[in-house]
């Protein structure tokens, strides 16, 4: 959650989160809703172009090093990924288009097919913390190689409660992630 100085935040202390780190550009608010429903639900090209600047700039910031030695850079980044429903509904992934500008701009592999969606969840959007969290349990699968020690980024457009992301974190440590990060447009 957004704080007033750098650290980390007290619900993370009571309760660790899976993630090692999340990496949130923005909080989720006019105008960047905006964007990011019009190209989410929109295709609209003018807030994807502006969505990726955006994540580019997010990445960049959050592997600067502030002062310090910079962070490692990622082993590879995934997106979150789709059920194939949902995919052809769609007709494009977010994610996607939003991780292979990151990997990009961090100098990383992006592998947009090994994490897989493997059961269609509901909507999110009206799912309150422990529901959303039950939606997403069981959702994803490891499709690809061990990930023995690799750090991992996974990136998303919005976090909300962290449901998706602490998921796919869990199936990506089962495959040998030594660190998983996750980077996003907005924080809700």
């Amino acid at each position: 959650m957004p704080l007033p100085v750098a650290g980390v935040c007290p619900d993370c202390i009571r309760q660790p989160p899976v993630l090692d780190e999340l990496h949130a550009g923005w909080a989720y608010a006019w105008p960047l809703d905006q964007l990011i429903l019009a190209y989410k639900h929109g295709a609209n090209v003018r807030a994807e172009r502006i969505l990726a600047a955006l994540a580019e700039r997010v990445a960049i910031m959050a592997h600067a090093g502030h002062g310090q030695e910079p962070p490692a850079r990622p082993d590879v980044i995934l997106p979150v990924p789709l059920h194939p429903s949902r995919l052809r509904a769609r007709g494009f992934n977010q994610s996607e288009y939003l991780a292979r500008r990151v990997a990009r701009v961090l100098g990383a592999a992006l592998d947009g097919h090994s994490l897989r969606r493997i059961r269609a969840t509901g909507s999110q959007q009206a799912l309150g913390r422990q529901a959303r969290r039950r939606n997403v349990q069981g959702a994803f699968a490891w499709t690809g190689p061990r990930l023995a020690g690799c750090r991992v980024l996974v990136v998303d457009d919005v976090a909300t409660t962290g449901a998706t992301l602490s998921a796919l974190a869990g199936v990506l440590r089962q495959a040998g992630a030594a660190r998983v990060e996750g980077l996003v447009l907005a924080r809700a």
